[in-house]
């Protein structure tokens, strides 16, 4: 029996006001421990890990509790994890978390000057993780690349360095949802050529400081290429969402595949209170694909991404190659760019 992911929004508040927040058309509300209970029976008998998201979770802390303690409960081995934006991190969270061993994911989008303008409240996330650091809890930083720091990524380098508990950098390509896709919006998806070179800086950089560090820090992204090249895959899935196996719950018990597409009624799966129809998000590829040499191990982009832009991701696209380039020339512990010229970046 496959795993599932269940994902849990325990609350729709938030405490920041992010330039292209994904969740701003979420309900504001709060989820109960009865709707929690509900969406973790939705599991049924297969294998599910839990991640706890929202808005800002922790504005619900009570709840996440209850939710810990009773997934556990069941004996089931869940794995747990949290995407926060840290400001609220306490003491008795990290004691919580540490108990529990609830997996940490920060948001930070870039050193102060840059997150400061993107997310706002950037001293705060910075204590937060430096009490995880206290604990001895190590995290993942994620950044959203956009067109404003898309050529600042190597700051996520340099702030991974100065937390000292950071495991790993992972890349969230912007999307177009939430007040990213408002017609007022002031942050975009980054442009293709600088999203290449942006990528090969970041790699070089990163490169360079692994070399003088006991503790490496890694790339989601390369990782994931790492781990698919040269491996034919059975499944072209790119995620849980794009095989019917994930469950984005909201604070009202409202689900969905992806918590991208919460306005789009056509990816209603239906209310924990009720039944519940998985809904599988086709992966989309580009008809150059066939002709790609990567094509026997790659996964393809994100589905949500490409429901949201109407079609095939090239940036998606562009961030595969250049991690599998990079593999391909050896260097994935080295320097030297990758070149992806823009009349084949799909060839």
């Amino acid at each position: 029996m496959e795993k599932q992911s269940l994902v849990l929004w325990t609350t729709g508040k938030c405490n920041i006001s992010c330039k292209y927040c994904y969740a701003c058309d979420a309900p504001k509300s709060d989820m109960t421990f009865d709707t929690a209970k509900r969406a973790i029976r939705l599991m049924g008998n297969a294998p599910f890990d839990i991640q706890i998201s929202g808005g800002e979770p922790l504005l619900n802390i009570k709840l996440i509790e209850q939710i810990l303690k009773y997934a556990s409960s069941l004996d089931r081995g869940v794995e747990f994890a949290i995407q926060t934006n840290g400001i609220l991190l306490n003491d008795k969270i990290a004691e919580l978390f540490k108990r529990y061993k609830v997996a940490i994911g920060v948001s930070l989008d870039g050193k102060p000057e840059t997150n400061e303008y993107l997310r706002g409240s950037t001293i705060e996330v910075i204590e937060g993780i430096k009490l995880l650091r206290e604990h001895n809890l190590m995290l993942n930083l994620n950044c959203v690349v956009s067109d404003y720091n898309v050529d600042r990524l190597c700051e996520m380098v340099d702030m991974a360095l100065y937390l000292g508990n950071v495991r790993g950098i992972g890349l969230d390509l912007l999307r177009s949802a939430g007040r990213a896709s408002q017609n007022e919006a002031l942050i975009r998806s980054a442009d293709a050529n600088a999203l290449v070179s942006g990528l090969n800086a970041l790699h070089d950089y990163l490169a360079k400081v692994n070399t003088l560090i006991p503790r490496k820090i890694v790339l989601r992204e390369f990782e994931k290429a790492r781990a698919q090249y040269g491996k034919n895959v059975e499944s072209r899935d790119y995620c849980y969402a794009s095989s019917g196996r994930s469950f984005v719950v909201l604070p009202n018990g409202d689900c969905y595949p992806c918590g991208s597409l919460i306005k789009d009624p056509k990816y209603y799966m239906g209310n924990v209170s009720g039944s519940v129809s998985p809904i599988p998000i086709e992966c989309s590829t580009a008809p150059e694909c066939k002709y790609c040499k990567h094509m026997d191990y790659c996964t393809g982009g994100c589905p949500a991404r490409t429901v949201l832009s109407g079609g095939f991701s090239e940036l998606d696209c562009i961030v595969k190659k250049v991690a599998f380039g990079f593999i391909e020339k050896g260097e994935s512990n080295g320097t030297g760019s990758v070149s992806i010229h823009s009349s084949n970046r799909t060839r």
